[in-house]
């Protein structure tokens, strides 16, 4: 059934639904209208016919206002609702392209799933039920029959049959859709109740929690098929191929989660494409002083402190061993969190770990090199352009097995960003990942009572105060090298419009953390949703600006 004419049936229903409602609403509100005008007769049930006893009963109102009222009210909603149907070319979102980008769908974003024929449905529904409700009433309580409110429930059913038929066969052609409601749900369900709970205990021990979870699920092959039908989207178009690996999406998890590799078997059934353990040391750190993890709601934020923690390469290759890696997987490595007596021996730390891994057997796919952490007692030691050529130089000699990514800074400017870029260009680095935690206090996308609050605080930020910075990196580093790394964008990503932004900027892969905490785990199966759906309408072209 092609939409308009859908729309044009519902509008001529409501339309009679709207007729009914008046003629109640003026016989209710004037008094020289002796009855209701539908005469009374007994019925072989033994019922009766008599429309006054059943519009003037008290079941005929609630509180002062008689249902006629909300009877009207809601058929002149649908018929403006399928009126609007009517008279565009193509189904839009609920109230239109305006409210779309509006501070309410900011807030609650699910409502962008909402388009026409799903608001008439959930509308219907409520008066199917209602209905219902009323008939029981007048069978078994009033014991008298109104053709009036007969006339109305045979109006609402046959609105919501239709409705109902139109979107099972749209639902049922269109995986889209139906993962769109999948998810709209689940974030709902996550955003108002699971959230607002694990909110209230200390934020560590929530994503310790996480964790074991996570590898209980990844233990059953059923917890991890259940798993991946329900958050997870795959499509063909969402395939890539970049430094000889084939990603299956482009949305990855990002270092700072999984620490020592504890989330291998469930991360696939999640919906990820790709993920990164660690950061891993040469030698373990037990992590900073509590508190590690903090939140800071209104600035879409968490306060990490976690230095580095890790249980030490040896540690965590003898557990990889013991797995097998389903999506492409990458080891972040840093140098030890302790002091060092000179850069030699730091380096020398992060050489060995990389020798540790390139000796371990394990299948990753490639490296992630942290240059860049601000939670360790050395700062940020080789994002200098002498020390970093220095660190590089002593890493081409290894002639690594994998590709390496370099984890970059999120607060430098664009001339000390092109400074580090310059020199990285030198060395056998396959690609940059922008970028890491913000250490700035002034960073305009934090709130004043958040940065109040942070300045009692160790620690820096990740997710949306890093947003917009690591969007203007990726930009300028497409601009000035073009093709010559693999960009990933992390930092900020809360939603697929997030995921498309840095892609359509340049990026070649995505990552996450923070925009999962906060809008629930689905959201990975979201980005690549809106992301298959861009390349859709783009006929697969790479180039996301079309």
């Amino acid at each position: 059934m092609k939409n308009r004419v859908l729309a044009t049936i519902i509008f001529l229903l409501a339309a009679a639904g709207v007729a009914d409602t008046t003629y109640l609403t003026y016989a209710e509100h004037k008094p020289e209208v002796a009855s209701y005008s539908c005469g009374a007769s007994e019925v072989t049930s033994g019922a009766k016919i008599d429309c006054n006893q059943v519009l003037d009963s008290d079941y005929a109102y609630i509180g002062p206002v008689h249902l006629s009222d909300i009877g009207l009210v809601y058929y002149l909603a649908l018929s403006m609702l399928a009126l609007t149907q009517i008279l565009t070319t193509r189904q839009p979102y609920w109230l239109g392209k305006k409210l779309r980008k509006s501070s309410l769908l900011k807030k609650h974003p699910w409502l962008k799933l909402a388009t026409l024929s799903e608001v008439i449905f959930l509308i219907s529904l409520a008066g199917l039920l209602f209905s219902a409700y009323l008939v029981y009433l007048m069978a078994f309580v009033i014991g008298a029959w109104c053709y009036f409110c007969l006339l109305s429930a045979a109006t609402t059913s046959l609105i919501f049959i239709i409705n109902a038929i139109y979107l099972h066969q749209r639902y049922l052609h269109s995986p889209f859709l139906l993962k769109k409601l999948q998810f709209a749900f689940i974030s709902f369900f996550y955003r108002h109740l699971l959230k607002p709970i694990a909110f209230l205990f200390e934020a560590e021990r929530v994503h310790n929690c996480i964790t074991q979870v996570g590898v209980l699920l990844g233990r059953c092959r059923f917890l991890k098929c259940v798993t991946k039908i329900k958050l997870s989207f795959s499509h063909p178009k969402l395939n890539r191929q970049l430094l000889g690996i084939k990603f299956s999406n482009p949305v990855g998890l990002s270092a700072g989660f999984d620490y020592n590799g504890q989330l291998t078997q469930i991360l696939p059934s999640v919906g990820f494409g790709w993920h990164t353990i660690g950061t891993v040391t040469l030698e373990p750190y037990e992590g900073n002083s509590p508190p590690r993890l903090g939140r800071f709601p209104d600035s879409k934020a968490l306060l990490v402190n976690k230095g580095l923690k890790s249980k030490g390469a040896k540690a965590v290759i003898r557990e990889l061993k013991k797995v097998k890696f389903h999506i492409p997987t990458a080891i972040s490595i840093a140098s030890t969190n302790k002091h060092f007596k000179t850069t030699h021996q730091q380096i020398l730390d992060i050489l060995t770990t990389f020798k540790l891994f390139e000796k371990s057997g394990l299948k990753h796919a490639l490296y992630e090199l942290n240059i860049s952490c601000p939670n360790t007692f050395g700062g940020e030691p080789f994002t200098s352009c002498p020390r970093l050529d220095v660190l590089l130089s002593a890493l081409d000699k290894l002639n690594l097995s994998r590709p390496v990514l370099i984890k970059m800074p999120i607060d430098q400017g664009e001339k000390e960003t092109l400074a580090m870029l310059k020199v990285i260009n030198k060395h056998n680095i396959a690609g940059v990942i922008f970028g890491n935690l913000t250490k700035d206090k002034n960073n305009p996308a934090i709130t004043q009572k958040d940065r109040k609050r942070w300045q009692k605080l160790k620690g820096n930020l990740s997710g949306k105060p890093t947003f917009e910075r690591s969007n203007r990196l990726i930009k300028l580093t497409k601009k000035h090298f073009s093709d010559r790394f693999v960009i990933v964008g992390t930092g900020g990503i809360f939603n697929g419009e997030d995921a498309l932004t840095k892609l359509k900027l340049g990026a070649d892969l995505v990552q996450l953390i923070t925009g999962m905490i906060y809008t629930g785990p689905q959201v990975v199966g979201e980005i690549n949703l809106e992301v298959a759906l861009k390349l859709k309408n783009t006929n697969g072209k790479r180039n996301l600006n079309t």
